[in-house]
């Protein structure tokens, strides 16, 4: 029984995976926890490894976030969107010079990291990444249910759909889906937000588009039920850490 319950959870992940374009675009992620008191020391070395990658004429861009709320406060996101998992063959050569500069220039003040992928979801997407990057974004991680994802991503599609149908005045915002690295099956939105008065609630609620498109808000709840666990965090653009390619 249990045998038969893994393959037909194998089986819905394959088909999450199989839904989206060809060939993934994926995003190389690093959660990096900083040494009590040496915050400072840490964004120097990550400010001298930036000027590593501009000397070795780098083409990637790392994108770096500093988490201000949630389980994650205090720790830097660096992020490098984009790629295809073919580019990660590629880029063997270039980590034999760039982490022993990482470990050079921030070693001594890290206190740990923790390297996940992830695959942006164009087909769950109501929008695409901005560029460059919003000054603040608001992100919902979603671990959903193995045997509960076709129901996860039917309520996505129908949420985005009634979005669309009323013009409901969304956020710019945009789904990611763990390939690895962590507890899976897990999707993210990422919201883009312009300031703290941007997270202010919008007078029309999401249930209330629902109802208008559909009558009721049973979307919102199968998504709910969908998961068994639901976390969010606020985390703010460091372009002044970030290497971006000229």
């Amino acid at each position: 029984m249990r045998k038969l319950a893994l393959i037909v959870t194998l089986l819905l992940l394959a088909t999450s995976v199989l839904a989206q374009s060809s060939p993934q675009v994926v995003s190389e992620v690093y959660v990096t926890t900083i040494k009590p008191g040496m915050t400072a020391q840490w964004e120097a070395g990550r400010k001298e490894h930036s000027a590593f990658h501009a000397a070795q004429k780098d083409t990637w861009s790392v994108l770096v976030w500093q988490i201000l709320t949630g389980e994650r406060s205090g720790s830097y996101m660096s992020s490098s969107p984009g790629h295809n998992w073919k580019d990660f063959d590629a880029r063997e050569a270039f980590n034999k010079t760039d982490l022993p500069n990482v470990e050079k220039t921030m070693g001594a003040s890290t206190a740990g990291s923790v390297k996940a992928y992830y695959v942006y979801r164009d087909d769950l997407s109501l929008t695409k990444p901005p560029s460059p990057p919003a000054k603040m974004r608001t992100t919902a991680s979603y671990s959903v249910i193995p045997e509960h994802v076709n129901d996860f991503l039917d309520a996505v599609k129908k949420i985005n759909a009634a979005i669309q149908k009323t013009n409901y005045p969304v956020k710019p915002s945009r789904w990611y889906q763990l390939a690895n690295g962590g507890d899976v099956p897990t999707y993210v939105l990422v919201t883009d937000r312009a300031s703290w008065s941007d997270m202010e609630p919008q007078d029309k609620k999401l249930e209330d588009a629902l109802k208008e498109a559909y009558g009721d808000s049973g979307a919102l709840d199968q998504l709910r039920r969908s998961c068994h666990r639901i976390t969010t965090e606020m985390s703010v653009f460091r372009a002044d850490l970030s290497y971006m390619p000229k």
